[in-house]
């Protein structure tokens, strides 16, 4: 069974960051946090660090693992965030997946986020958070192709 990963990543429009108890739009901030390596201005760092986190998702993930949990040959959501703290490290991960070991997964790969430099506001240095949606397409096996197409059969008759 194939597995691709495709990533949907919701960075800039959906982050939010926090100092001090004031949530501020990341429209607002002055510098973006920084992953080790990338160079440019916030546009630049933005796919910069997308790239960046879909290269540590290719390496990292466990591609046959959706194939040991006897997953349906279909698309599937799963959805991770995390906060990139003031000091920054990866902080509060959350993955949502349709199958814990998934989850767990997503959070073995997350924690190998290195430390950045963090997002600053009026020369202060920030928290954000990041949400990322993105989706796993399992193709279905030759079995379950076989029982769709023999359930397909005995619901017309």
């Amino acid at each position: 069974m194939k597995i691709n990963i495709a990533f949907i990543l919701v960075l800039f429009g959906s982050a939010v960051l926090y100092s001090q108890e004031k949530a501020v739009s990341f429209s607002m901030i002055e510098k973006v946090p920084m992953y080790p390596g990338c160079e440019g201005d916030a546009k630049e760092l933005k796919s910069c660090f997308s790239k960046n986190i879909q290269k540590l998702f290719t390496e990292n993930f466990d591609m046959d693992l959706p194939n040991q949990l006897g997953l349906k040959g279909g698309k599937y959501r799963v959805y991770i965030a995390f906060k990139i703290s003031a000091k920054g490290t990866v902080e509060n991960i959350v993955a949502k997946a349709p199958h814990a070991l998934l989850e767990a997964e997503c959070l073995k790969v997350l924690r190998k986020i290195p430390v950045m430099l963090p997002a600053e506001l009026k020369g202060e240095k920030v928290g954000v958070k990041y949400a990322i949606p993105f989706s796993i397409m399992v193709e279905e096996t030759r079995a379950q192709r076989k029982e769709r197409k023999r359930k397909m059969r005995r619901n017309r008759n």
